[in-house]
């Protein structure tokens, strides 16, 4: 297989599960953190990784916060580029593919699972802590309002988890699936 049939179908498959958030879901099953573990296995340089997700993400939370997600920014009037939440996901990502891209140089069941571990409590702080720290949710600004942020979201890790093991299973499987029919279609055209 070509370098750029894979560079190609891995993009794909990111656009595919980032605007996958569109369809309606339970809080916190998204492929967000599945999208950057994908990412930091298959892209050889980790600024690609990084890139490709924050751009996929970008591009969809810019759609998700201007259609579905629009009663949630009553403060802001027209066209919403960007807000403070968006800073505290897109970090958790660029963390994951740091963290997950060394964990993963050798892909194995064992090396997935512990990066779907390791990304979905990197999420869980990160996100909590921005949570806390934009100060949207009036949580005081002390450790005990921190230790509230981090309450309040321990009944989003658990979706947050299992998303991010299904979505990453599918993202793997369906990569190693498309090598495999562009294997076997290169052999038949070989023969």
């Amino acid at each position: 297989m070509k370098n750029r049939d894979s560079i190609i179908a891995i993009l794909v498959l990111m656009a595919i599960g980032a605007f996958a958030r569109l369809i309606p879901h339970m809080p916190n099953f998204t492929p967000t953190e599945g999208l950057a573990i994908f990412g930091a296995a298959y892209f050889a340089k980790k600024y690609w990784a990084v890139l490709a997700t924050v751009v996929m993400l970008y591009s969809s939370d810019l759609l998700i916060n201007n259609t579905i997600a629009r009663s949630f920014f009553t403060e802001q009037d027209g066209f919403i580029w960007f807000s403070p939440y968006m800073f505290f996901n897109l970090l958790a990502v660029v963390l994951t593919v740091a963290v997950t891209s060394n964990l993963l140089k050798k892909i194995s069941v064992v090396s997935l699972f512990g990066s779907v571990l390791i990304s979905s409590v990197l999420f869980f702080l990160v996100s909590n802590f921005g949570a806390w720290a934009e100060g949207t949710i009036p949580y005081t600004k002390d450790f005990n309002g921190l230790m509230a942020a981090y309450t309040a979201g321990v009944p989003f890790y658990y979706p947050s988890l299992i998303s991010t093991l299904l979505f990453t299973t599918i993202l793997f499987g369906s990569f190693e699936i498309f090598k495999l029919l562009i294997s076997k279609r290169q052999k038949t055209v070989q023969a």
